[in-house]
């Protein structure tokens, strides 16, 4: 007797595992290059490596 192969699985089901990969590949990525990549200015004299900045402060 032949044995029946198991069914494939739904496009949206594809779909769905495509973007959770994509979105664990991409969580990754941005890991390592904040890992690798230093920082373009070193912080300012009066603020703590670190600190939390405002909005204000940026405009």
């Amino acid at each position: 007797m032949a044995r029946h192969s198991a069914p494939h699985p739904s496009a949206e089901l594809v779909r769905r595992r495509l973007a959770a990969a994509l979105l664990g590949t991409g969580a990754l990525a941005a890991t390592l290059l904040t890992a690798v990549v230093t920082p373009a200015a070193p912080p300012a004299p009066d603020r703590e490596p670190g600190a939390a900045t405002s909005e204000l402060a940026q405009r």
